[in-house]
């Protein structure tokens, strides 16, 4: 029993983040609703198997391998410049499965090359800390519109829920403990359904069984512009894959082998690759997985693995989906924000774990204020940037990650160092 309570707080906590790509996405690429109904199932699948592939052959730690916001954020602006230069919505569909494939082969082959051994000098704790402290002011701008994008009431239900998630953090033990932001989830749910404010569950015309197609969207084309977009950005995201592995490593004190890295970019990149088989979004490790643990210290394989195996079955059951991804966006949102403190205080302390002489405070600042910058510009400031690099450049965690490491390695000095990794 206390195993499937762990599973379902695994569930919860990570289901508002990975519904979101799939629902935003299936607006821009014109989906139909059924359509957009298997987009969500078929993102639960893709989260469910990548997850156990990591585990059990990848890097071996407990971080969901779920919808990155950088992939989806990618088909958004590829879409848009490629419907404005005339191109019909179904071929950009086509065009991004053929991209997402090729992007997957490159990722597994990087991992089997071993690419974050080789390239492991340039993370240093200063830049992993930078990279976590990024990810969490990114995913706190979707944390905070979530909960107060409600409305006052639920405004004030997602505090409450807040609240409570830390109470029972610091003041229960064992399983009250443990599974603290479940608690909360079911205690807020609960006072959204007093207050009138639940969403409705439809059930209707659902299959009682329904298994994810390859080619949903059409065979894949490839297009060189799509190919070179997507492939470059999951290199780009090498750095999100360290970040959140050094994450987990200072939750849980327990140090990760130097080929796990590799053989949990290569999961990546087979996870990445069935999605662009299917018609879904490219993942990544979830950094604020190592928040969940930090706040709950919850370490057991088990409950992981299973609520991985329950994210497969909410994908293959219609019902249990439309479950899941009826939680109340605010308790989501809530649950989440308590995770990405600890993750936002594990950057903090990576950032600290050297001493910041003068050009340290440069690297830091810079890094941190390039990233967070970009993250307030408007979409319109990249209209005349060509649309294989904007969604590089618009993404303030890989451009501040990437300034810092630059600042790091060359521009302020000679920076290289012995192997982090």
């Amino acid at each position: 029993m206390e195993y499937v309570v762990l599973a379902l707080q695994w569930v919860m906590f990570h289901v508002g983040v990975v519904v979101t790509g799939p629902v935003i996405l299936a607006q821009a690429l014109h989906l139909s609703a059924v359509q957009t109904g298997e987009l969500v199932r078929l993102t639960f699948v893709i989260t469910g198997i990548g997850s156990i592939v990591q585990v059990l052959f990848g890097h071996r730690n407990m971080l969901v391998e779920g919808p990155a916001v950088p992939w989806w954020a990618a088909y958004l602006v590829l879409a848009g410049v490629a419907v404005a230069a005339g191109t019909p919505m179904a071929v950009v569909r086509t065009n991004i499965v053929g991209g997402l494939i090729v992007a997957g082969c490159v990722l597994v082959a990087a991992g089997l090359l071993r690419v974050i051994r080789r390239l492991s000098f340039l993370f240093s704790p200063r830049i992993t800390g930078i990279l976590l402290i990024l990810i969490a002011v990114q995913i706190s701008g979707v944390g905070v519109r979530g909960l107060a994008g409600h409305g006052s009431l639920m405004f004030l239900v997602g505090v409450g829920v807040i609240l409570l998630g830390v109470m029972l953090v610091i003041h229960t033990r064992g399983l009250l403990k443990n599974a603290a932001l479940l608690l909360s989830v079911i205690a807020g749910w609960i006072v959204t359904a007093l207050v009138g404010k639940a969403p409705a569950v439809d059930l209707s015309g659902l299959s009682a069984v329904a298994v994810p197609r390859f080619f949903a969207w059409g065979s894949p084309t490839f297009d060189f512009g799509f190919i070179f977009a997507l492939t470059v950005l999951g290199l780009l995201l090498i750095p999100n894959q360290i970040g959140s592995i050094k994450a987990m490593e200072h939750t849980t004190g327990n140090i990760v082998p130097a080929d796990r890295y590799d053989r949990g970019l290569a999961a990546t990149g087979f996870a990445t690759l069935l999605a662009g088989l299917t018609g879904g979004i490219g993942t990544a490790p979830f950094a604020i997985s190592a928040g969940l643990v930090s706040v709950t210290r919850e370490k057991s394989n088990r409950g992981f693995l299973l609520g991985a195996f329950i994210f497969v079955l909410a994908g293959v059951i219609p019902v249990l989906g439309q479950f899941f991804g009826a939680i109340p966006v605010p308790v989501a949102s809530a649950v989440m924000l308590i995770s990405v403190s600890s993750l936002m205080v594990i950057g903090i302390q990576s950032v600290t774990r050297e001493h910041l002489d003068m050009r340290g405070s440069f690297v830091v600042g810079l890094g941190l204020l390039i990233g967070t910058g970009i993250m307030f510009l408007p979409q319109e400031v990249w209209a005349s940037t060509p649309y294989w690099l904007r969604s590089v450049l618009s993404n303030g965690v890989i451009t501040g990650t990437v300034a810092a490491i630059a600042l790091e390695q060359g521009m302020l000095g000679s920076g290289k160092r012995e192997h982090t990794i």
